[in-house]
């Protein structure tokens, strides 16, 4: 807790700073409206108030990545709180950001529903409350720390990790605690997601987890390779202490197979991998969120108050196994306004002295900006990045911005041979508005399906709504 008040002392004494900066200001000035109701392209004036470029969104260090600044390896995070530069050209630098996801949920269920999963509470709270620092200690290496104070151990890591760049052959080398390389959803960050959560997929992945990888892109931009080691069994305070079926790898290539524009392209992707059973054990659902695809935490694992969580819909529940393989197929296309998104991911669980079991998820989503934006595509690692609406909300526009509206349906199957996890299928519609690059809210509508016995079909349904912020 020591480090986390040293890093909160920091940011604090910085935000303090700019404030002072922003108070000396002429009032009217083009510095003292970070956000004004123009386009961004409109002239060199309206980008000099308000500057999107590649230094604003990417890198944990200004000159990092394959080819500088244009190419920096991280994405998406805004830069709104200074970087702390050593006065010496090439040495440490590091700058804070952080995200606030303020959410509500109101749930319906069916009488079958109740007997299956509970009665499920309507709720409200902090989904994520995130802060990290991210920068470099030299022209070859960054980092990147992050913990969350709504996470189910309050506060937990999420990512923890320190990156050589520029290795030959190999491109980049990340060690620590990252997103491990399955799945278009997982690794583009949540915040830039199309709705408030991932579609039930992510349940059959390992997402964070402690260990190795390296990844790089090819020359011509168009395809991405990232390859990891790691550990199973990672705890939410990044550790893990067995040595019995701990150790796992995963692999994904990405190939833009259409590259017609910046608002035009067909990305195509693999994922594959092989994860043993920490201490002969695995468990698929163990946590609510992703099934029914809304859901808060209450307390921390392991205490009694936990127990109240949003429950998972679908779950087996803890069962032998040896090991199992994983696979996801992922594609995305964007035209203009249309982005149409979807994957398939499977996972074959073998068992000793019995038959394999078999689990897979899916989704197919659309989405359409009522107001002409396109879904940015970052090429360093293969993932969708920040939406940077054509013009902002503010006083003169309060429902300027852009609005998107979107809908998904997704199936999630946890029941195989004497396994009884459930069948669950979604379907979910959104509304988003992005106020600014920075702001947005969601409004989400889910309908669920769920066909778990001994009870049979039952259905739910939720409205969800978000209020997101990040810096």
């Amino acid at each position: 807790m020591g480090l986390v008040r040293l890093i909160l002392g920091l940011a604090l004494g910085l935000l303090c700073g700019n404030l002072a900066s922003a108070q000396s200001l002429e009032p009217g000035s083009p510095a003292s409206q970070p956000f004004p109701d123009t386009t961004l392209e409109e002239t060199p004036a309206a980008t000099s108030q308000f500057p999107v470029s590649p230094i604003l969104w990417q890198g944990p260090a200004l000159d990092a990545g394959p080819g500088g600044v244009e190419d920096a390896v991280e994405y998406g995070m805004a830069r709104l709180l200074p970087t702390v530069a050593s006065p010496k050209p090439g040495g440490p630098k590091v700058t804070f950001g952080g995200l606030i996801q303020a959410d509500a949920g109101w749930f319906n269920q069916s009488t079958s529903s109740r007997l299956t999963v509970g009665d499920v509470q309507d709720a409200a709270g902090l989904r994520r409350a995130r802060f990290n620092a991210f920068g470099s200690v030299a022209e070859n290496v960054d980092f990147r720390m992050a913990l969350d104070f709504a996470a189910p151990a309050r506060p937990s890591f999420v990512d923890a990790f320190l990156d050589f760049t520029k290795v030959p052959l190999l491109g980049n080398i990340r060690v620590g605690q990252f997103r491990q390389p399955e799945g278009l959803e997982v690794l583009t960050a949540q915040r830039f997601g199309v709705f408030m959560e991932r579609a039930p997929n992510i349940l059959l992945m390992p997402v964070r987890r402690m260990g190795i990888g390296t990844y790089n892109r090819s020359e011509d931009s168009r395809s991405t390779w990232f390859f990891s080691a790691y550990r199973t069994g990672t705890d939410q305070y990044a550790d893990d202490l067995n040595d019995n079926g701990a150790y796992a790898g995963m692999g994904r290539f990405t190939r833009l197979v259409w590259d017609g524009d910046l608002d035009k392209y067909l990305h195509l992707g693999g994922s594959a991998g092989f994860a043993g059973a920490t201490n002969g054990k695995l468990q698929y659902g163990r946590l609510g969120g992703n099934s029914p695809e809304w859901g808060l935490f209450v307390g921390t694992i392991g205490t009694p108050e936990f127990a109240n969580s949003t429950p998972s819909f679908v779950n087996t529940g803890q069962f032998t196994a040896l090991n199992t393989v994983l696979a996801n197929l992922e594609m995305v296309s964007t035209v203009g306004p249309f982005t149409v998104q979807g994957e398939l991911t499977s996972s074959q669980v073998n068992r000793p002295d019995m038959p394999y079991a078999f689990f897979y998820a899916y989704y197919g989503q659309i989405s359409w900006f009522l107001t002409g934006e396109s879904r940015p595509y970052n090429r360093n690692l293969g993932v969708l990045d920040r939406v940077i609406p054509r013009t902002n909300s503010g006083p003169g526009h309060p429902f300027g911005g852009a609005w998107e509206i979107a809908a998904r349906i997704s199936s999630i199957d946890l029941t195989s041979g004497n396994i009884n996890g459930g069948q669950l299928t979604d379907g979910t519609v959104g509304l988003s508005w992005y106020a600014n690059p920075y702001t947005r809210l969601y409004f989400n509508f889910i309908h669920s399906y769920l066909q778990k016995d001994p009870v049979g079909p039952s259905n739910a349904n939720v409205f969800a709504m978000r209020a997101q912020v990040d810096f």
